[in-house]
């Protein structure tokens, strides 16, 4: 699918703000209201809308702990990599994970509400993940920012 300048705008408008009414969203991207819905529904239907969520301020559900944990495999084991890519997905504390270049192999974001957590939560890593040979955590203590927003 090819996106033309108005596509982009939606797209723009949508990662902003999802809670933009259609008239609203149509007339900030220069469409008429029908426009704008068929180029929504279609980003949609192509998959270029995921899904519409709500970011939550953590600081204002309860405290917060986040940790950038570097994983190591090991090599001989890609049989297991599967299981480890179903553990990520299913797992709600892991917010983000990279496949990366480099010293270590993935590179997970973490977000919990303690140290304590944390470390039961890397013992059931361990445990349920047994081709995880090492694994290097970083305790970030200060988020300059925060966003999920791609440039289009």
């Amino acid at each position: 699918m090819t996106l033309d300048r108005a596509d982009r705008e939606i797209l723009r408008l949508m990662q902003q703000d999802a809670s933009l009414t259609i008239g609203e969203l149509a007339a900030a991207a220069g469409l008429s209201t029908s426009a704008a819905q068929r180029r929504l529904q279609r980003l949609r239907e192509e998959k270029i809308i995921l899904r519409d969520v709500s970011l939550i301020d953590p600081k204002r559900v309860g405290p917060m702990v986040s940790f950038l944990v570097e994983l190591e495999l090991e090599r001989d084991r890609p049989e297991l990599l599967p299981s480890l890519y179903r553990w990520i997905e299913q797992t709600a504390e892991v917010q983000q994970a990279w496949g990366l270049t480099g010293r270590g192999d993935y590179t997970l974001v973490i977000v919990v509400p303690s140290v304590d957590d944390f470390d039961a939560l890397a013992d059931r890593m361990m445990i349920e993940n047994p081709n995880i040979r090492k694994f290097t955590t970083s305790v970030v203590l200060k988020q300059l920012k925060r966003s999920l927003m791609v440039p289009v």
